[in-house]
Parts: structure tokens; sequence; C-alpha cells
């Protein structure tokens, strides 16, 4: 595929703020799609990606497992790659797993190439670092 483009299974939610591609999401209390968060347990269960850019309030698509690509992305192909604590747009994915206290480790996906991944979100196994 090109630049921004994702295959795989997908649906049509509502956005809770403004997101763009790539970004990682929850189900919030409301139904709507929410940044994640990994600083909390509560906001890190990941169930979609953005796959287009979204306005708050809104109606979008976001993948639910599939691969999505992004020319902006620079992955160790290979390496896991995992949800912030940043919870802000254009900043929910990194390769490093977050290491403080009360964060939560969430793998959203791998590398399958420095500007692709697949998206497969684990959210049955979430690890609260407590160190």
């Amino acid at each position: 595929g090109s630049d921004h483009s994702a295959n795989g299974v997908t649906i049509t939610l509502n956005a809770n703020e403004a997101h763009a591609f790539g970004d990682v999401c929850y189900i919030n209390t409301d139904g709507q799609a929410q940044l994640g968060d990994a600083d909390a347990i509560a906001s890190s269960v990941i169930v979609v990606m953005a796959i287009e850019t979204i306005s708050a309030n809104a109606d979008g698509q976001y993948l639910l497992l599939g691969i999505a690509r992004d020319d902006t992305w620079a992955w160790t192909v290979g390496g896991k790659i995992y949800l912030t604590t940043t919870a802000t747009s254009g900043n929910t994915l990194s390769q490093t797993p977050p290491s403080g206290a009360d964060d939560c480790i969430v793998e959203v996906g791998v590398a399958t190439h420095a500007d692709r991944m697949l998206f497969n979100p684990t959210v049955q196994a979430i690890v609260e670092h407590t160190g």
C-alpha cells in the first residue's frame, strides 16, 4: 500500500477527540474511541488504531487487526511496538516500553518493515510496571 494506508479488519467509531493516522485508542464509557495512555489500566485497553484523520465527535475508520503503513515511522523490523504514556495525537506508539511506576506495558503490534506494522493489540495481557 501507499503512505497512510491500512489493510485488515476495520470498524467505524466516533472519536472522543481529534485523531491522526496511527493513533491507538481504547473505547471509553460513552462508546467513543479515545487516545490510549499507558499511565492507567483504564486507558490502556487498546482495541483500535485510527486509519484516517478524524475530527472530535466525528465518525471515522479504525483498524481492529491488520497492517498499517506510515512512511514517517522508523521501526526496528521485528521489534515490538508499545502504547506510550503521552496520550497525545501522533504520540501513542513507541518501540520502548513504559518503565515508570504504575505504567502499563501494552504491546499493540510488531514492526514488519521500517514503515509498516502488524497492529494486533493484546488486550488480555496488560502488565503494570510496579518498579
